[in-house]
């Protein structure tokens, strides 16, 4: 009489163990981008996660990284702490919230050359996956470990709810739709990123024709953005007593138009142009720290994503008009040779990104990302 019962539940702690075996079989968890699934991103990024300011983040990730979740749901996302700016943490009291919204969609555009719009980039049915507040944990703002892990202990982690079904052959589009949670107050949970650096090259032509002994090349163009499809960043000082900037972008340093031998005498002293100034654009200036400070003007333009870009040359310089006692001048900066990097993209993930959520478009990042664990189930 003892070994029936046995017996006869035998089969169902079989079909009992099998169904445990097969759910967790059913949980699948997918680091993006897979090189930093063991090491530490080599990146900074806290725009996801901050107590006053909003954001656009549009994360476009390539199919190729996304097929360990074939036939799953994705259902969760998880956030890694960046180990080396611990200090930020060690000013939150964990339980502190970020209100953001996801948006998911599964689309054909590519990821070495997204869009500078949002639309563009996005699959026709796109999801809401989250809209709510994350609840941040607390974590140590010391730190042994060279990389951290995704438990939610010490990672934001949220949940996508309904879950977004895998599509294979498809670029996984995420937007983030972070808003501010309390102007008042300053704070921010550093994310984990990766970039794939792959900086272009820049020489001087010439200096500004205005006394500036300590900076003799007052325009500095951010190497890192010198990539075929990115957003190319130039700043520059100004002249004393700036009035207005314009940009000059050239394809020569020898002759403007393809006609005028450069460099060209404009005004004195030495003020020459350098370029060709093939395209104008105004700039915006920026004001000084004090009265002895002219200040210092900014410029951000998006370049096409064309493969013969890449590995050539461009040119770059700034025609400022100042006031020169009572009457109005001209003064010229130094130009720049700005050679776009030969190496394309090779990350799987980029990110377009605005800081104003209701924007249309935003800036490029190519081979940027912040590190994230996708589970599937």
């Amino acid at each position: 009489m003892g070994r029936a019962p046995t017996l006869a539940i035998l089969p169902w702690m079989w079909i009992a163990a099998a169904c445990i075996g097969d759910a967790a079989a059913a949980q699948v968890q997918v680091v993006v981008p897979p090189v930093a699934t063991a090491t530490d991103g080599n990146r900074f990024m806290n725009s996801h996660f901050r107590s006053n300011s909003t954001r656009r983040i549009q994360v476009l990730v390539d199919e190729s990284l996304l097929r360990g979740l074939v036939g799953k749901q994705l259902r969760q996302l998880s956030f890694r702490k960046d180990v080396r700016f611990l200090n930020e943490y060690g000013k939150l009291n964990g339980s502190e919230t970020a209100s953001m919204r996801i948006y998911a969609s599964w689309s054909t555009a590519s990821v070495d050359e997204p869009s500078v719009d949002f639309a563009q980039n996005r699959g026709t049915s796109r999801q809401l996956v989250f809209d709510g507040a994350v609840t941040l944990p607390k974590v140590a703002d010391s730190e042994t470990r060279s990389v951290t892990t995704f438990a939610p202990s010490e990672a934001p982690t949220i949940p996508l709810l309904p879950g977004f079904w895998h599509q294979s052959n498809r670029t996984l589009v995420l937007e983030f739709e972070t808003r501010s949670n309390n102007p008042t107050y300053r704070w921010s949970w550093p994310v984990d990123a990766a970039t794939q650096f792959e900086p272009g090259t820049t020489t001087p032509i010439g200096k500004p024709c205005w006394d500036a002994p300590t900076k003799p090349d007052a325009m500095r163009v951010v190497k890192g953005s010198l990539r075929p499809g990115m957003h190319i960043r130039i700043t520059s000082d100004a002249p004393p007593n700036p009035s207005a900037a314009f940009l000059m972008i050239g394809l020569s340093d020898k002759t403007a138009f393809g006609v005028v031998p450069l460099p060209l005498r404009i005004a004195e002293p030495q003020c020459d142009v350098v370029v060709s100034p093939d395209i104008l654009m105004p700039s915006t200036f920026f004001a000084g720290a004090d009265s002895s400070d002219s200040g210092w003007t900014a410029s951000v333009f998006a370049t096409p994503a064309v493969s013969h870009l890449f590995g050539a040359t461009i040119y770059m310089q700034y025609l400022f008009l100042h006031i020169d006692g009572n009457k109005p001048a001209i003064k010229t900066g130094n130009g720049v040779a700005a050679t776009f990097t030969k190496n394309k993209p090779s990350l799987g993930v980029s990110m377009v990104v605005s800081m104003d959520p209701s924007a249309a478009t935003g800036r490029v990042f190519l081979d940027f990302s912040p590190v994230m664990q996708l589970t599937g189930k």
